[in-house]
């Protein structure tokens, strides 16, 4: 449990606060994470060759015309082959499934993909032809940039009964053993053989999400969409499948009732220059109760995109994006309603001049959704990651082809990638390698759940919530952020997710300087605001300062109550551990770690709290076991050495070591660079108590003391300030 920190997976409402020097660092950046604990991505569909042609000149090409290109470029497309790109630029570790000829053009195709980091070990030679398509790009009468596409078919994907034979279940659950992925991505393409994968993946249930892009009709596209968790469609492909409604709106709900099935929970449809659209389940008991009437979902759509742009501050980045509840009707008679959160992400706004081809924007954006999908927290901070692929789709389009001026993680502004830890998240779905209660990162996405607020129709007082959001986040000093946080408390109207939002991230901030009980005050204020769904991170934070005061029965109870959000369960339960260790009761303490840790065996703080506890309750040899399988762990080290040898360096030599990995660790931190900071094995990140201090309660913390000092007794800082010891010989 931490003082002056919570959790790692906070949701998107939730703000970034301020460390003291004192204080672990805070982690790097999820795109920079990724690479070395982020999203496993296995893609399924297109790798070929473009031939992008810059046109000269306004206009397009004419009818029995001559024209002429000032440039020509030949380099990788394909819409899976781009997207994975982009997902391996930020971090992602990608596969790609896909087949070329046994030309040239496909030695190229492999040659590029592994360049970029993407493993090729599934994509199949066969006999024949790559495929690849002509882009021809101009310039239009009022400036605008505008391409056309010319698509060859390889030979070996056109033939459709080897496509349907190259595919089989067993194939598929090879493929899913290998990779273990967090996602599967299908383009549309080869959906005979996507289709038996996307069975397979299913099986593995929360494990593996499924994401399908629809880009236009393909035979068999309806049955893989079926399959899907997460759908991301064309402008055009909503209305092209179902041309007799009168909207986007209603032809994306149409999409998602009639074509998805119960598990799909996301659809996404990007808009090119205006940006991107999401239709988002949500679980509202009593929805289909109310009555039928309410806001058409088209209107919805015009009032968030009012709303968005109404908060852009900063042209180097996107507009943060808008979202609202809105109750759409899931049948023609408009008598069964469906509750939808509606996201609106604003396009990146770029000059004409800065835009040089927008060939294959769409599979970037469609790239950096694909790496949050496999993280924790995907759904609930989709607005975040849909306004990160808004950023890495505009960078895209300031150079030639697909993939030239894709970014890379260390490329994204910070205002992103802080804000988009929570849109991204720590750790992928099938592993949280992480410690407990990291110092929150969080970011502004928009604060109304319902337009029939008042300020929802408000567009000043949304933009003053919006610009108090984003000072509070950037102030330099306590005082100013507490003062926009007080702020934005008074203006937002009560009971209001905004409100409620800046309640939490001033009662967070009071944590972070040790005023508890200002803390406790605005996190049940803000919990009590939340009713009956109660945000997970305000409980666990509000157990946090519980703690601090000594009040550990109500602490427990708040981590209990936050242990029922499901990308919230490991940290609050570990910090429910943490709590009743601190009251003396190891039994529930170890038995509760035992749980999680069977979970996730690679939890490396739960796994250290566990080694302390049982050091501290005589049981040693379980004690070192516990440390052993921790200083063995994965999360990017090897295991160079024992855990003996690490324990026995000599006093000197060892004081000097973890100077050096203490300042390496921090530095690594900030470029998340773990991997390469010379931590031999993980246990060295507990080599002392320092990388627990103001995480853990003090009674942990000396049990740590005195296991790695191999004594009986152990001191640790109180909350107080005063250094206590703890004597554990009577155990």
């Amino acid at each position: 449990m931490s003082r002056a920190a919570a959790s790692d997976a906070p949701r998107w409402t939730r703000s970034r606060p301020w460390t003291r020097s004192r204080r672990p660092r805070a982690r790097a950046s999820p795109v920079a994470r990724a690479a070395r604990e982020g999203a496993t991505i296995f893609g399924f569909g297109s790798a070929g060759i473009d031939y992008v042609a810059e046109l000269d000149g306004e206009g397009f090409v004419v009818p029995d015309g001559k024209h002429r290109a000032s440039t020509m470029t030949v380099c990788g497309g394909g819409n899976c082959a781009n997207a994975l790109t982009a997902a391996s630029r930020l971090g992602a570790r990608c596969f790609v499934g896909s087949e070329v000829g046994d030309d040239a053009h496909g030695e190229t195709i492999a040659r590029e993909l592994e360049g970029d980091g993407v493993d090729c070990r599934f994509l199949t030679t066969r006999p024949g032809t790559s495929g690849f398509t002509y882009v021809l790009v101009s310039r239009g009468e009022n400036g605008d940039r505008r391409r056309t596409c010319v698509h060859t078919p390889g030979r070996s994907t056109e033939a459709t009964t080897l496509a349907a034979a190259a595919m089989t279940s067993e194939r598929a659950k090879e493929i899913m053993r290998e990779v273990d992925p967090d996602v599967v991505y299908f383009d549309g393409r080869l959906t005979e053989r996507a289709i038996v994968l996307a069975r397979e993946a299913k099986t593995r249930g929360a494990r593996t999400r499924v994401l399908v892009e629809a880009e236009r009709l393909r035979d068999g596209l309806d049955e893989l969409v079926g399959l899907a968790d997460v759908v991301v469609t064309s402008k055009t492909y909503p209305m092209e499948r179902f041309p007799e409604c009168a909207s986007l709106a209603d032809a994306m709900m149409r999409v998602m009732t009639e074509l998805c099935d119960d598990e799909t929970r996301v659809i996404v449809t990007t808009l090119g220059a205006r940006g991107s659209v999401a239709l988002v389940r949500e679980d509202v008991a009593g929805v289909e109760d109310r009555a039928a009437t309410g806001a058409r979902l088209e209107d919805v759509f015009t009032r968030l995109e009012t709303l968005a742009y109404a908060g852009k501050t900063n042209d180097d980045v996107p507009a943060p994006s808008a979202s609202a509840i809105a109750f759409v009707a899931t049948d023609s008679t408009s008598e069964r309603r469906a509750a939808m959160r509606v996201i609106f992400a604003p396009a990146m706004t770029l000059t004409d001049e800065e835009i040089v081809d927008t060939t294959g924007a769409g599979d970037a954006f469609i790239g950096t959704l694909a790496v949050a999908a496999g993280m924790e927290g995907f759904v609930e901070n989709l607005g975040e990651t849909m306004r990160l692929g808004s950023y890495v789709a505009a960078q895209k389009c300031r150079g030639v082809g697909a993939r030239s001026a894709l970014p890379r993680a260390e490329d994204i502004p910070s205002e992103l990638t802080e804000k988009a830890e929570i849109a991204i998240g720590p750790t992928s779905v099938s592993s949280r390698r992480t410690a407990l209660a990291f110092v929150i990162f969080g970011g502004f996405a928009t604060m109304f759940a319902d337009y029939s607020s008042e300020a929802a129709t408000n567009t000043d007082v949304a933009k003053e919530l919006n610009d108090l959001f984003n000072r509070a986040m950037q102030a330099p000093t306590y005082e100013e952020s507490e003062k926009a946080w007080t702020r934005a408390i008074e203006i937002a109207p009560r009971g209001s997710p905004a409100r409620s939002a800046a309640l939490s991230n001033r009662g967070t901030l009071r944590l972070q300087y040790s005023e508890w009980e200002g803390a406790v005050q605005d996190l049940q204020e803000s919990v009590d605001d939340d009713g009956d769904r109660p945000d997970a991170l305000a409980l666990n934070n509000l157990g946090n300062a519980l703690g601090a005061l000594g009040r550990w029965d109500e602490a427990m109870s708040a981590y209990l109550e936050a242990s029922r959000n499901e990308d919230m369960r490991e940290i609050a339960l570990a910090n429910y551990a943490l709590a009743a260790f601190q009251i003396e009761r190891a039994d529930l303490a170890m038995r509760t770690l035992r749980k999680v840790l069977r979970r996730d065996p690679e939890f490396l703080d739960g796994r250290a709290a566990l080694s302390a506890f049982l050091w501290a309750e005589g049981d040693f040899d379980e004690a070192e076991a516990q440390w052993t399988f921790l200083c063995k762990s994965g999360r990017g080290f090897g295991a160079k050495r024992s855990a003996e040898d690490v324990r026995d360096d000599g006093a000197i030599a060892y004081g000097v070591e973890l100077f050096k990995q203490s300042t390496n660790q921090i530095v690594a931190e900030l470029d998340g660079g773990v991997k390469d900071a010379g931590l031999d094995t993980p246990c060295r990140l507990y080599k002392s108590t320092d990388v627990v201090a103001n995480r853990w309660p003090p009674r942990a913390t000396a049990a740590l003391d005195a296991f790695l000092r191999v004594r009986r007794d152990g001191q640790a800082l109180d909350y107080d300030g005063a250094v206590k010891t703890y004597d554990f010989n009577t155990r």
